[in-house]
């Protein structure tokens, strides 16, 4: 009950949010515009055959096709075909953002994305958070993909209830006027999740089909006017 009531919070004030000072965006012109995800397992995790997990997309989708990253490229290849997708586990990043050498990803970087979609912080444990180091590290992880260029930034919540993540994940988006997409609420509800369809636990809490999708839509939503 008291955690039903942390989330309910948590979705009144994130609503609040995005209800303050809407950001008015202009449609882009660039025709091939270049669309980097990061995130990590719910965006993409190799076989681990010891938890159960065969696939090699997003956990625990049921197939690459439903994970939320390909259900979000269909989406914008229907609006915008030119474009170029690319995503990214950082889980590295999750669990040692405090002093992390950023060029391990100078790959991403020279990708030279034109919209950055963050999409992580399950991994991360409110007892290693300290003041607002979350949220700066996340800024000069984007400092350094963007590389001096004009990226657009949207964040999302965490998909699992965590107040501290999603605290740093909030001031971090509001600091910079970077787009934010609430999230946490889709774990409020079992049918998001792939609750018996996996015998490991923590594989099953991972978004099924169903919630990749919101997941994705959601996403979309405010992706949709970049492109």
């Amino acid at each position: 009950m008291i955690r039903n009531i942390k989330v309910i919070f948590w979705v009144f004030i994130l609503g609040l949010y995005g209800c303050i000072e809407p950001k008015e965006t202009p449609p882009s012109t660039k025709i091939n515009p270049k669309i980097l995800a990061i995130g990590n397992s719910i965006t993409w995790h190799p076989p681990a055959p010891e938890i159960g997990w065969k696939g090699s997309w997003g956990m625990a989708a049921s197939s690459v096709e439903k994970d939320y990253f390909s259900v979000l490229k269909s989406l914008v290849k229907s609006k915008k075909p030119e474009a170029d997708l690319k995503s990214e586990n950082v889980f590295p990043f999750e669990r040692g953002f405090t002093s992390f050498d950023f060029s391990f990803y100078e790959h991403l970087r020279d990708f030279n994305p034109d919209i950055l979609i963050i999409r992580f912080g399950e991994n991360i444990a409110e007892a290693e958070i300290n003041g607002n180091e979350l949220a700066e590290s996340i800024k000069l992880f984007v400092d350094y993909l963007a590389n001096g260029r004009k990226m657009e930034v949207i964040v999302s919540t965490t998909f699992w209830y965590s107040e501290k993540v999603n605290q740093q994940l909030v001031l971090v988006a509001q600091t910079n006027n970077w787009e934010l997409v609430n999230l946490t609420d889709l774990s409020s509800k079992e049918e998001n999740m792939a609750i018996g369809l996996f015998a490991n636990e923590s594989v099953a809490r991972h978004p099924g089909d169903l919630g990749m999708e919101r997941i994705a839509k959601r996403i979309f939503e405010t992706l949709k006017n970049f492109i």
